[in-house]
C-alpha cells in the first residue's frame, strides 16, 4: 500500500484542513490536492498553496530567499505565510496563489515562450546576484561536474541490468555522448564554477513558469536553487528548448540570453552530454513495473524519436571541439 493510499484512508486532507483553521488566521473552506506533497486550499475569496517541505530549515531557507528577491527589485515570484505549519514530522508551508490564465500553460515549443522565459531568467539572475550573504550562506554550491559524473556512473550500471533491451544500443550510444562531453568538460571545469555566481534556480522546466490572467510571467518553485555562475541555468534551459529547435545550435544561439555563448567551447561540449535521457531513464527503471509500462512511451519517444537529429548534433559539435 502506498502513501497516497493511508493518506486518503486516514483522511489528510480532512485533518489538514481543520488544523490550518486552527494554526492561521483564515477562514479555509475547502482542499484540494494537485500533485505529490501540493495542495490548493481556499476561502471563499482567496486561494492559496500549501506545500510540504523536506525540513523546517528548507522551509525556512526559501522564505528568506524569496523576500530577498524581492528586496532586489524581482517581484515576478510568490510570497510565504511567515508562519510554518507543523503536523507531526511533517512540515508545511502556505504559499501564495498565482492564478494562470484558463488553460494556458508555458510551452516550450513556441519561440516567444522561451524568449520569454529567457528574459525573466535574466531579470532573476541579476536579483539573486546581491542577495544577502547571510541568505546566500544557507543555500548549497551548485557542483555541475560532480553530479553529472554520478548520474553517468548510474546511467553505465542500469545498462548492464538491461543487456536484451530493444534500445540498447541508443542508450549505450548516449552513455559514450556522457562519457566523451564529460572528459572534455572536465578539462575546462574552471568554466562551471567561474565567478560571478548568483543563485540558479535548478530547475527551469516549463511548469515552474507560469503566465498570469494579465500574460505576465511568474518563476516559481525553489527547491533546487544553488549558488553557481548564471550559465549553468542556461545549459539547461538549452537541454529542455534543443528538442523544440529541432537540435539546431544557430536556432538555439539565436536567443538574445543565449548569445554569449555561442563561442564558449565549454558551453557547446555540455550540450552533447545527454542530461534528459540520463535523467529520464533513471527514473524510469526505479519505476515499479506497473508504472514502466505507463511511462514506456514516452520514454520510448524521447530515446527514439529525433534520434538521427540529435545524432547529427552531436557530431557537429564532436568535429568543432574534437577535429583530429
Amino acid at each position: 500500500m502506498n502513501k497516497d493510499f493511508f493518506e486518503e484512508r486516514d483522511g489528510l486532507n480532512h485533518r489538514l484542513l481543520l488544523l490550518l483553521k486552527e494554526n492561521f488566521d483564515l477562514p479555509f473552506i475547502r482542499i484540494k490536492p494537485i500533485k505529490k506533497m501540493v495542495w490548493l486550499v481556499s476561502t471563499k475569496h482567496q486561494h492559496w498553496i500549501l506545500k510540504e517541505f523536506s525540513t523546517l530549515a528548507n522551509f525556512k531557507r526559501q522564505v528568506s530567499f524569496t523576500e530577498e528577491l524581492k528586496k532586489n527589485g524581482f517581484m515576478k515570484t510568490y510570497s510565504f505565510h511567515q508562519k510554518p505549519f507543523i503536523l507531526g514530522d511533517r512540515i508545511f508551508g502556505l504559499i501564495q496563489y498565482i492564478e494562470s490564465q484558463p488553460g494556458v500553460r508555458v510551452n516550450y515549443q513556441h519561440r516567444s515562450e522561451i524568449k520569454d522565459v529567457s528574459f525573466l531568467l535574466q531579470k532573476y539572475h541579476q536579483a539573486t546576484a546581491n542577495i544577502s550573504i547571510a541568505v546566500k550562506e544557507q543555500i548549497p554550491v551548485f557542483e555541475q561536474l560532480n553530479k553529472w559524473n554520478k548520474r553517468l556512473m548510474e546511467f553505465r550500471h542500469t545498462l548492464h541490468l538491461h543487456t536484451q533491451h530493444p534500445v540498447r544500443p541508443h542508450l549505450s550510444y548516449f552513455a559514450d555522448l556522457g562519457e566523451w562531453a564529460l572528459e572534455k568538460m572536465q578539462k575546462q571545469a574552471a568554466f562551471f564554477t567561474e565567478e560571478p555566481h548568483c543563485v540558479i534556480h535548478g530547475d527551469v522546466a516549463s511548469h515552474n513558469f507560469i503566465r498570469d490572467k494579465k500574460n505576465q510571467l511568474w518563476l516559481i518553485d525553489f527547491d533546487l536553487i544553488a549558488v553557481a555562475p548564471a550559465h549553468i541555468d542556461y545549459l539547461q534551459l538549452s537541454n529542455r528548448i534543443l528538442p523544440h529547435l529541432k537540435w539546431e545550435l544557430e536556432h538555439l544561439f539565436s536567443f538574445q540570453a543565449l548569445q554569449p555563448y555561442k563561442t564558449s567551447e565549454a558551453f557547446v561540449t555540455a550540450l552533447v552530454y545527454p542530461t534528459d535521457i540520463f535523467r529520464e531513464w533513471l527514473h524510469f527503471t526505479r519505476s515499479p513495473s506497473i508504472e514502466q509500462q505507463r511511462r514506456w512511451p514516452m520514454m520510448e519517444a524521447l530515446i527514439l524519436k529525433q534520434f538521427k537529429q540529435r545524432m547529427k548534433f552531436s557530431k557537429e559539435i564532436i568535429k568543432k571541439v574534437d577535429p583530429y
